[in-house]
């Protein structure tokens, strides 16, 4: 826990004390490595795409990642809030830094829950008003989606807190694979293509084997906060097979799935995925935290090429 406690954030570093300070501070708040998440699925949608159409909308392209970008740090900063109310970070004894935990800024004095509360609604406004302006652009459709996508990720965490009713993988498969990726494809071409709904199922199971295994190491915390997550409920044994159970079923939905036969190269990333679930099985969390993320990043970037091929 030392080198992990001495790897979060401090006020000595994000002290706040100038401009440039403050913006460096809110900006690390929303926790921006975790946004590939969200952004690399948009990558893929627009690989779908190009793959279909052989054009694409780069204006549309770039307000479509913007919007994504801003809902998922709003969603990021959130998460912190409602997860420092109901104590869940702050018993978090057995956390990894920067995978589990939360940011650690409420809990290591940097921004108060009220401050964390404020920025987090300011990001999903931004991102609702951007949603809206697409929407008069290509149509409701979009800003069913949505609205969709940000009620999900608000109530991830927010009462009645999703993630608490064992929900939160499924949800997160939905909000960050499904939902982005069927915008995205649905923005420039303005038809819910029926392989944008499988390319989304395949990537949401990857972003969520990233939620699975980062909430290992939240187990004990999250029980006593009375988030019952689904590795809660299944128990810390149990939850170790977990990350494999997801990698298999992305991988079994891309076996089956009507995408461009090049999109099979992303069978590639089968063997990090079995590394990483391998390690975790082993109760080694590193290097299976780091190479879960890096397993979703190759998935989607493979998938992108493969449809775009």
């Amino acid at each position: 826990m030392s080198d992990t406690k001495a790897s979060e954030p401090s006020i000595e570093v994000f002290h706040g004390n100038t401009l440039g300070n403050k913006i460096i501070t809110y900006i690390a708040a929303t926790r921006p490595p975790f946004l590939t998440a969200s952004v690399l699925p948009i990558i893929a949608g627009l690989g779908l795409v190009w793959g279909e159409t052989r054009q694409l909308n780069f204006d549309l392209a770039l307000l479509t990642l913007l919007n994504i970008i801003l809902i998922h740090a709003g969603a990021n900063v959130l998460n912190d809030y409602f997860d420092s109310r109901n104590g869940t970070d702050a018993a978090n004894n057995n956390r990894m830094f920067p995978f589990s935990g939360g940011s650690r800024f409420i809990q290591n004095g940097v921004l108060t829950e009220e401050q964390t509360f404020r920025f987090g609604f300011v990001l999903m406004m931004m991102g609702a008003v951007l949603g809206v302006a697409m929407t008069v652009i290509t149509g409701p459709f979009i800003l069913m989606i949505g609205l969709a996508g940000g009620l999900l990720a608000i109530f991830y965490s927010a009462p009645p807190c999703l993630a608490c009713r064992g929900l939160g993988d499924i949800t997160i498969a939905i909000c960050f694979g499904v939902l982005p990726v069927v915008g995205a494809v649905y923005i420039q071409t303005a038809e819910i293509l029926y392989s944008s709904v499988w390319l989304g199922a395949i990537i949401g199971c990857f972003v969520a084997a990233i939620l699975w295994v980062n909430s290992i190491p939240d187990i004990e915390a999250d029980r006593k906060a009375g988030k019952l997550t689904l590795p809660v409920r299944m128990g810390k044994q149990m939850a170790l097979h977990g990350l494999g159970i997801w990698f298999a079923a992305g991988f079994a939905l891309l076996v089956f799935s009507p995408l461009p036969g090049w999109s099979y190269i992303a069978l590639l990333a089968a063997i990090p995925a079995a590394k990483a679930a391998k390690a975790l099985v082993d109760g080694r969390l590193i290097p299976a935290l780091p190479m879960t993320l890096m397993v979703h990043t190759a998935i989607c970037i493979l998938l992108a090429i493969g449809c775009a091929i």
